[in-house]
């Protein structure tokens, strides 16, 4: 096997070593920190826990009762999961619509509204892991299953051994909350071969040409958007609504800001000059940086 195939894949005693994943979990589990502090938890920690390898049946059962995301992601042949308690949606899901995230009352079923929440977490988790293998190997996860039911994630069987790294969220309200992400074992053996991306060689390019697109990239505009309230009310008040009206508007603290779909920054709402105004509080850093 050759220097660039053991970065990959190492064959340890008794199971199997993937150092490139280390240096994944860094920058996912940074990732995780900025996506959650950008959802209204602006004081969160992201503490990364050593790897574990252990059958599919094992480790749903473990992170059980969970909200599971499967993510086609090729050349891996087969799907990158990632779990995470279910209760930890809904406080997110609280949060978001200017509640506290106090721990709700645990609950089989998710509402639409926190259904259609968690589909957005995960193709935002799918962006940042694409990110943090981005400089390893172009794995490229797309969203394709959310449940709540492991048995739904079809193309993994219960005897399958996976590879699953665990984040343990630090700082209220979510102290002690874990997000796990898992690679089946058989699809990293198979990648074990491909050639990691020369990372130094990117370093290395011609730095007039770098600060050519530098110059161009400056003056390209974006789109920028931040969502102050998600009100829901019954159809039957929907039907009724008239002239005059009013749709009471329950306003969080702080808003995400995002830019071209990702996320930017954290403000406050207030005023200026007379007009409705979003004031930085606080600039998401990159997910190569702290």
């Amino acid at each position: 096997m050759d220097t660039k195939a053991s970065l990959l894949l190492r064959k340890a005693e008794g199971s199997y070593a993937f150092p490139v994943l280390d240096s994944v979990a860094n920058q996912f589990g940074r990732s995780l920190r900025d996506l959650l502090r950008a959802l209204g938890a602006p004081a969160i920690q992201v503490e990364r826990a050593n790897a574990e390898q252990m059958s599919f049946a094992e480790w749903s059962a473990a992170a059980a009762p969970a909200i599971f995301w499967r993510y086609h992601a090729p050349p891996l042949k087969g799907p990158v999961l990632i779990a995470a308690a279910r209760s930890l949606i809904l406080q997110l899901v609280d949060i978001f619509y200017g509640g506290k995230g106090q721990p709700a009352v645990e609950r089989e079923d998710l509402t639409d509204a926190e259904e259609r929440f968690a589909a957005r977490l995960g193709r935002d988790m799918g962006l940042q892991l694409a990110t943090a293998w981005r400089d390893k190997l172009a794995v490229d996860p797309e969203l394709d299953c959310v449940t709540t039911d492991p048995a739904k994630l079809a193309a993994v069987r219960a005897d399958d051994e996976m590879f699953v790294q665990h984040f343990t969220l630090r700082g209220a309200p979510f102290e002690g909350r874990t997000i796990a992400c898992a690679y089946p074992l058989a699809a990293l053996r198979a990648i074990a071969g491909t050639d990691i991306l020369d990372t130094q060689a990117a370093n290395d390019a011609d730095p007039l040409w770098s600060n050519a697109l530098n110059k161009a990239l400056r003056g390209v505009r974006l789109p920028v958007r931040s969502v102050l309230a998600r009100p829901e009310i019954s159809l039957v008040k929907l039907l009724a609504l008239e002239v005059g009206d009013i749709i009471p508007l329950a306003m969080p603290r702080h808003v995400p800001v995002t830019v071209a779909g990702r996320s930017f920054a954290v403000g406050s709402i207030g005023e200026a000059n007379g007009n409705a105004a979003i004031m930085i509080d606080h600039i998401e850093k990159g997910p190569n940086h702290d």
